[in-house]
């Protein structure tokens, strides 16, 4: 069974390692950070992740902004984003939705409710490309 590949952008290097030894110790997933917004679309291009944890306030860049610039690329656009963010609580993120759909998870975010939303979205795509595969028979 493959790892699923998670790409962190996060600048907090502590949170965002936490949470990348929490992914880790699962054995389920391979996972990078990267604590730059303005290389996160680099990084994504690289590592080619099957979802990205994205912080919502950066400096350099905004999580939304770096969200549109890898949903701008074709080769990336098919990578679900999952925004975490400390500027809602729990209770708001269950009802927000940025432009796009992108799901909100409030930080900190517990380990559980951060794999699920990532096996939620996982399967979705994976579902999503079996269909447009069986579409081509």
């Amino acid at each position: 069974m493959s790892k699923t590949k998670v790409l962190i952008v996060d600048d907090d290097m502590a949170a965002s390692r936490l949470l990348a030894m929490g992914l880790e110790k699962t054995g389920a997933f391979e996972v990078k950070v990267e604590n730059s917004a303005t290389q996160a679309f680099g990084r994504a291009r690289e590592f080619r992740p099957n979802v990205i944890l994205l912080d919502v306030c950066m400096p350099g860049a905004d999580g939304g902004d770096v969200a549109f610039q890898i949903h701008d690329d074709p080769s990336l656009r098919s990578i679900p984003i999952i925004f975490l963010t400390s500027l809602v609580s729990g209770h708001e993120t269950s009802k927000a939705v940025l432009r796009g759909g992108y799901e909100f998870l409030s930080k900190p975010a517990s380990l559980g409710k951060v794999i699920e939303s990532i096996d939620r979205h996982v399967r979705s795509e994976e579902h999503t490309s079996e269909l447009q595969s069986l579409r081509h028979l």
